[in-house]
C-alpha cells in the first residue's frame, strides 16, 4: 500500500511539474486539488506528497489562505537561474572542446539540421527542445561531476524560463537561437579553443537571459497566462 501510493505520489510530481515547466499549468495559476486529484486519476494522499515536493523545489507556493498556487516568474529568479548557468555551462563549453569525438560532433550536426527545419516550420517548440538537446549532448562530454550535479538541480529552473520566449513572445525570433547553436557547433569542428567555445556559450546564455527578461516584462505588463 505504501510503496504503491509513494509511486503514485512520484507520477503526480513528474507529471505537474512538467506541467509547470509546458505552462500547462500557468505562473500564478491555481492548484486546486479537487479537479487536479481527478485530472491525474489519484487520490488526495499522494497528490499532497507530490504538491509538499514541489513546494520545495520552489514550483509551488503556499498562499496565506492555505491554498497552493504554481509559483509565479519573476525577472529576479531568470537573472539568478541565468546567472548561475552562464557559469556552469561555460565549464561544459570549455570541456566539451577539449573532449570532443567525432561521434559528437555527428550528433551535434543532426540536432542543428533538426533546428534548422523547425525554424523552417516555424515551430518554436522544438526550437527549444532541440536546444536542450544540444546542450545535453555537450554536458555528456564534461568529466566534472561536481559541474554536471549542480547543473541538473538547476535543470528545471532553467527549462521553465527557457520556454518563456519561445512559448509566450510573439516577436521571438527562432532564426537566432539557430545561429547561435550553430555558430558554437562551428567553433567545435574546427577545433577551436576552449576558451573561444566557452565565451561563444556565455554570449549565447547572456542573450537568451535578455530574451527572457524583455518576455517577462511583457508578461507583467499584460498578464499573459496562455
Amino acid at each position: 500500500m505504501n510503496d504503491k501510493r509513494m509511486s503514485a505520489a512520484d507520477l503526480a510530481y513528474e507529471q505537474l511539474k512538467a506541467g509547470m515547466i509546458e505552462w500547462t499549468y500557468p505562473p500564478s495559476s491555481s492548484l486546486r486539488e479537487e479537479q487536479l486529484s481527478k485530472d491525474l486519476e489519484i487520490s488526495r494522499t499522494p497528490l499532497r506528497q507530490a504538491l509538499y515536493r514541489l513546494e520545495l523545489e520552489g514550483f509551488v507556493v503556499k498562499q496565506p489562505n492555505g491554498r497552493m498556487m504554481v509559483a509565479p516568474i519573476t525577472l529576479q529568479e531568470a537573472r539568478e537561474v541565468f546567472q548561475v548557468r552562464e557559469l556552469l555551462e561555460s565549464l561544459v563549453a570549455r570541456e566539451a572542446a577539449e573532449n570532443m569525438t567525432e561521434e559528437h560532433l555527428y550528433r551535434l550536426e543532426d540536432v542543428v539540421e533538426l533546428m534548422r527545419r523547425a525554424v523552417n516550420t516555424n515551430r518554436s517548440d522544438e526550437i527549444v527542445k532541440h536546444g536542450e538537446h544540444f546542450h545535453h549532448i555537450l554536458h555528456s562530454l564534461s568529466t566534472n561531476d561536481t559541474n554536471k550535479r549542480f547543473l541538473q538541480q538547476l535543470q528545471n529552473k532553467i527549462d521553465r524560463y527557457r520556454r518563456i520566449s519561445g512559448y509566450k513572445n510573439p516577436g521571438y525570433s527562432l532564426q537566432t537561437p539557430l545561429d547561435e547553436h550553430e555558430g558554437i557547433l562551428q567553433l567545435l569542428k574546427a577545433g577551436k579553443t576552449g576558451k573561444e567555445v566557452e565565451e561563444a556559450m556565455r554570449a549565447h546564455i547572456r542573450r537568451s537571459l535578455v530574451s527572457i527578461e524583455e518576455t517577462i516584462e511583457q508578461y507583467e505588463r499584460k498578464g499573459l497566462k496562455n
